[in-house]
């Protein structure tokens, strides 16, 4: 969220914060945390859309493969079925050669026989000559007609013979030349089915590949729409507790005007080590210390601090008011910390303890000794970091306030 758009009423998020830790107002950690939650979600979801535009990205390349494999695999199937049917005429083509070496072999078979027969009746009879035809005619008109029945007997003869040559040559050559087709066509058909296969088997794959990567998109869009809506959510969890956040800030700043403020240690005097009455009868916890890292945003780390950190190193730390100790042990980042109840929703916190001197459920006194400070749990120092928190609803959590508005280091 940018600072422009995380405006309260004409103050800035930031500016916001700086006036309340000024004034010692209350902030409420809620607003900061749901406004934390509404940039993370937002900048989850700005980077999941980048990472489906990448994938849209993918899908739209492999999708231009797709179109450019089907293309190949329509030219792929026209050469598959143009084989396929160039295979077809050449089987008929053979069907009808065989037909024709059929027709030709009954028609050689009777070739044979009639050649077979006029070659008998010569041998038998003997060739007439042109004296038979002469003398064997009984007119000249006779002669004519006979010697003219014997030529054409011989030219006969001579169309047997060839008709009987042309006729096997016609046959072989026609089985030699089909056969040939066939075998080409068989071929052509058998790298046709194999380039189609091949191609079918690609495409499969890539179509798998494109279907699954078209549902992770499917899938990741989802997820950002429902990364917006929780943001939208947020942000109007933030926008109430904003509202809640100026009514805190208008009852802390009149209560703090109205109390009187905590002795401060003057700059050429001593400083005072021994903890004494600070605001209606509150102790100072760590008197005579120094803050080392205040209350507040803390640029340098980016984050915000709900507490003041104070320059013990192994000391003694004091309890702030009366109250009932509800935790003694080890706080998480904290190390080893106490936190203690005073009523009326208010809580102090000391963490980052090296000894704990209070058990939980122990009744304290302002100006008690709880703890030793150290440099236990996230810490890069020996140091007490100090907290209070109001509106508490269980004796240790509730909303951090500036603890500088009740003591003075």
């Amino acid at each position: 969220m940018t600072e422009t758009s995380s405006q309260l009423h004409g103050w800035t998020r930031r500016n916001f914060l700086k006036a309340a830790g000024a004034a010692g107002a209350m902030m409420l950690f809620p607003w900061l945390a749901y406004a934390a939650e509404s940039d993370e979600l937002n900048a989850k979801a700005d980077d999941l859309e980048a990472s489906v535009a990448e994938k849209q990205a993918q899908a739209d390349e492999m999708a231009a493969k797709l179109e450019a494999l089907q293309a190949q695999f329509n030219e792929a199937l026209e050469r598959y079925n143009a084989a396929n049917d160039a295979h077809d005429a050449a089987v008929e083509a053979m069907d009808e050669a065989q037909g024709r070496i059929d027709e030709a072999t009954v028609r050689i078979a009777e070739l044979h026989e009639q050649l077979s027969n006029r070659a008998t009746a010569i041998y038998r009879k003997g060739e007439p000559s042109f004296i038979d035809v002469l003398f064997g005619s009984e007119s000249f008109e006779d002669f004519v007609t006979n010697w003219d029945s014997m030529e054409k007997i011989g030219q006969q003869d001579a169309r047997l013979v060839q008709e009987s040559k042309d006729a096997k040559a016609e046959a072989e050559a026609a089985r030699e030349e089909f056969s040939r087709q066939e075998q080409i066509a068989a071929e052509e058909l058998s790298k046709a089915r194999a380039a189609k296969e091949e191609l079918e088997s690609a495409q499969a794959s890539l179509q798998a590949e494109y279907d699954r990567m078209s549902e992770d998109i499917i899938a990741i869009h989802a997820e950002i729409e429902q990364i917006r809506m929780d943001a939208d959510a947020a942000r109007e969890k933030e926008e109430a507790a904003k509202k809640a956040a100026e009514e805190a800030l208008a009852k802390q700043q009149a209560a703090a005007a109205s109390r009187p403020s905590a002795p401060r240690p003057s700059g050429g005097g001593s400083v005072s080590t021994t903890p004494s009455p600070s605001v209606s009868g509150w102790v100072n916890p760590a008197p005579g210390k120094f803050i080392t890292s205040g209350f507040g945003y803390r640029a340098s780390i980016g984050d915000y601090h709900q507490g003041v950190d104070l320059s013990c190193k192994y000391e003694p730390v004091y309890c702030m008011a009366d109250g009932t100790v509800t935790t003694s042990g080890w706080f998480g980042t904290g190390g080893q910390a106490v936190t203690v109840n005073h009523g009326g929703g208010i809580v102090s916190w000391y963490l980052h303890g090296s000894q704990l001197l209070v058990s939980v459920g122990q009744k304290v006194s302002a100006g008690q000794q709880i703890m030793v400070s150290g440099n236990t749990g996230f810490s890069t120092g020996a140091h007490l970091h100090f907290q209070i928190n109001v509106n508490s609803p269980n004796g240790v959590t509730g909303t951090a306030v500036n603890p500088t508005a009740y003591f003075g280091w």
